[in-house]
């Protein structure tokens, strides 16, 4: 009982002997930018029709960072099947100003294929936000509507889960046939 009151003494003492600092605007946080985030969305695109997008950003500040958002979009391309798509030469190139509310963007009317549309902010407030970028990608004339080269099936269904699927069946009634067998055998031991 002693030991736990000097304890407790010397830890109230340490509470009371440690100084207790205040945050300044000298302790080099003041210079420090903001990071932002920007963020495009297509919100419709269909083959013939222009692609309609809309872009917007944002930070962890009270007002949302003013500025320049460049938006492209490329035609992509990849080498083999599921492979991360490659960015060719910018099929559309614009630059809208974005204030508070998402930016609606239209650009041009695409043939089948796969794009990337890119959205990078250059604030206006350089010594307040950071720039940032976003990146999606989309397709035109793919799943059930479309006539794409996977006729609307989803990739990798059927494939090695099915052998996930047998085996795990298979331990299952193993366990259960181990277990029965094991009982059956001990009702025949007289007791």
């Amino acid at each position: 009982m002693l030991r736990k009151i000097a304890a407790l003494a010397a830890l109230s003492a340490a509470v009371v002997v440690t100084p207790v600092g205040s945050a300044t605007a000298d302790d080099g946080y003041s210079g420090m930018q903001i990071p932002t985030e920007t963020l495009i969305v297509v919100v419709d695109a269909e083959i013939g029709k222009p692609v309609e997008l809309e872009v917007s950003a944002s930070a962890n500040y009270p007002t949302p960072p003013e500025g320049d958002i460049e938006v492209k979009i490329l035609a992509a391309s990849g080498t083999a099947r599921g492979a991360r798509a490659v960015a060719s030469a910018p099929l559309f190139t614009t630059t809208v100003h974005f204030v508070d509310d998402a930016v609606p963007v239209t650009g041009p009317s695409l043939p089948r294929g796969k794009y990337i549309a890119t959205a990078a902010l250059t604030p206006d407030n350089t010594e307040l936000f950071l720039p940032s970028d976003d990146t999606t990608a989309f397709r035109l004339g793919a799943g059930p509507g479309g006539d794409d080269d996977d006729n609307g099936n989803l990739p990798n269904t059927g494939g090695p889960n099915v052998m996930w699927l047998l085996l795990g069946t298979a331990l299952v009634g193993a366990g259960v046939g181990g277990v029965g067998y094991g009982r059956r055998r001990q009702q025949g031991v007289p007791a």
